[in-house]
């Protein structure tokens, strides 16, 4: 069954309002956020002067959801999930300085090079064996959206994930956090799914993404991706109804940084601690401190999936396609004709 325009574009707005809330709060602690915006945030505002975001007007978007969008863009004109699509996207998004130039990091900016040079793919060869130089989210963060162009077949949408996210990060952890967000949202889709079936198959997809990342990416010591989102949805679930506690419970024990591996787990985290909602479930992410956008954009991308684009209030959409000259109505039609 293919997924429904409501769940293509919900997991699009999702994906983008989870990125354009958390860009004011990102890098800044808990008690920072609490202090610096006189309580949690709840809403698309305004970035302050000394966020990354730099002053950036509400429903801006930072660098993780625009690189979903181009790169979603991209798939549809190749009918699909190809590593040439993400390649020409990365190269575009590079020439796009409100999204790349606050944000871009020196792993992206050496497969931008590569890319530029006629060289994508990286050399797994050189270097040290186990590189953990690529073990951050930046594979994970874009990741969500993939899942919608292999509705029909989880092993696709595992595979797809490492197709768009080998470039920039060919690493099995960073890899497999991407294919746990991409493996969320594809059960997200699914008629039927339950909160514990999106759980169960982030979990799944994390474990048979490193297993297949291991014959193109390096390897590297890295704590269970299983053993810390069951920790993390143990969490969520014990502080359901306390937004601090969750906030602080996971944030304190699981951590919400850069690292694939604090900060993927925490999603699934705070997802439970919603117990479904949506919008909370972003603003779980908003506010948990360290890598805020990101957080919340996978969020965003799996729990807007979930329950479809009226989840999010309805001027959402229309503020953040104006803000970004985007048109993600545009997209997910675009999306649902292939």
């Amino acid at each position: 069954m293919a997924a429904t325009y409501d769940q293509v574009l919900g997991c699009l707005l999702g994906a983008a309002v989870g990125d354009a809330m958390g860009a004011p709060t990102e890098t800044r602690t808990i008690d920072m956020i609490k202090h610096n915006f006189g309580g949690f945030v709840t809403d698309l505002i305004n970035s302050p002067l000394d966020a990354y975001a730099n002053g950036a007007p509400a429903g801006h978007v930072t660098d993780d959801f625009s690189l979903s969008y181009l790169t979603c863009w991209a798939f549809v004109k190749d009918g699909g999930i190809t590593a040439s699509a993400a390649h020409r996207a990365l190269v575009e998004w590079s020439h796009l300085p409100e999204f790349c130039d606050p944000y871009v990091g020196p792993t992206t900016l050496a497969a931008i090079a590569r890319i530029e040079a006629g060289q994508p793919q990286p050399d797994i060869g050189r270097g040290p064996l186990c590189d953990n130089l690529y073990t951050s989210n930046g594979a994970a963060m874009k990741s969500g959206p993939f899942a919608l162009f292999t509705p029909h077949s989880l092993s696709d949408t595992i595979d797809g994930a490492i197709t768009a996210c080998l470039c920039t990060h060919p690493n099995v952890a960073a890899l497999a956090g991407a294919c746990a967000v991409s493996a969320a949202v594809w059960q997200a889709l699914q008629p039927g799914a339950s909160l514990d079936d999106l759980i169960e198959t982030g979990i799944y997809g994390a474990a048979e993404g490193a297993r297949r990342a291991q014959k193109v990416a390096k390897p590297g010591p890295a704590a269970s991706y299983e053993k810390r989102i069951r920790l993390a949805v143990s969490l969520g679930l014990s502080h359901q109804g306390d937004f601090e506690g969750a906030l602080r419970a996971i944030s304190e024990v699981i951590g919400t940084g850069l690292p694939a591996l604090e900060s993927v787990p925490a999603v699934f985290g705070y997802i439970t601690a919603s117990g479904g909602n949506a919008l909370q479930a972003i603003q779980y992410g908003v506010n948990g401190g360290a890598d805020t956008d990101t957080v919340a954009t996978m969020i965003g991308a799996i729990m807007g999936a979930y329950r479809g684009a009226g989840a999010f209030p309805a001027h959402y959409i229309d503020l953040i396609d104006a803000v970004n000259r985007y048109d993600l109505r545009s997209l997910a039609t675009a999306i649902c004709a292939l």
